[in-house]
């Protein structure tokens, strides 16, 4: 409940807010942004949950690894969406070939990839085992692509620099106050995918 009214009072909040440095529009960037900053921070959670599964070889980290990864997936889709959203009304078209999109679409076909790998295998403990090795691949493959590949020198983007540095204060404290929020409804929903997985886990062992 407090979750919901912070998300959306923060997310009402920042419709009165003026556009973001070197933008036309930025209200879009309320949804956009902390969608993106939570698919990172959720793959980054299925990788330190995968790690933790090689160590323990605990069946609830290999459900959580899955669940991060499947939430984060599903945030990275949205930050897709959003972003040509964004994209039309900031330069006029949905789809710019912008080194962002590429990579944000990179890193979503990456672990749709990872996730019929993991389907593959009938072996639940070589699933799970090959899942923490995938999920370890799956962020340096986001962290490449989201933050490296749009730095490349023979690169540019239409993105304008420095736009979180430089804008109004106001517009900083709405956006992060987003991010928190939006970030928060990931691990909530991500915790709440990981114990199902469990629950089927544990009947489906029970059963055989």
């Amino acid at each position: 409940m407090v979750l919901g009214i912070w998300v959306t009072a923060v997310m009402t909040f920042g419709f009165f807010m003026p556009p973001a440095l070197g933008l036309n529009t930025s209200n879009i960037m309320y949804f956009h942004v902390p969608m993106a900053i939570s698919m990172e921070i959720a793959f980054l959670m299925a990788a330190w949950h995968g790690v933790r599964f090689l160590q323990t070889r605990r069946m609830e980290h290999d459900a959580h690894s899955v669940a991060f990864a499947e939430v984060g997936t599903a945030f990275g889709i949205i930050a897709t969406i959003t972003g040509a959203i964004w994209a039309k009304l900031n330069w006029g078209a949905y789809w710019s070939w912008d080194p962002q999109q590429i990579g944000i679409v990179a890193v979503l076909l990456t672990y749709f990839a990872l996730f019929a790998l993991r389907g593959a295998t009938e072996d639940d403990e070589k699933t799970r085992s090959a899942w923490a090795v995938y999920a370890i691949f799956g962020v340096v493959a986001a962290i490449f692509w989201t933050f490296i590949f749009r730095r490349l020198p023979q690169l540019s983007t239409l993105h304008p620099p420095a736009v979180l540095i430089y804008s109004a204060p106001l517009y900083k404290w709405a956006l992060w106050t987003n991010v928190a929020g939006f970030g928060m409804v990931m691990v909530k929903l991500a915790l709440l995918r990981g114990r199902v997985q469990v629950v089927q886990e544990k009947l489906k062992e029970s059963a055989s």
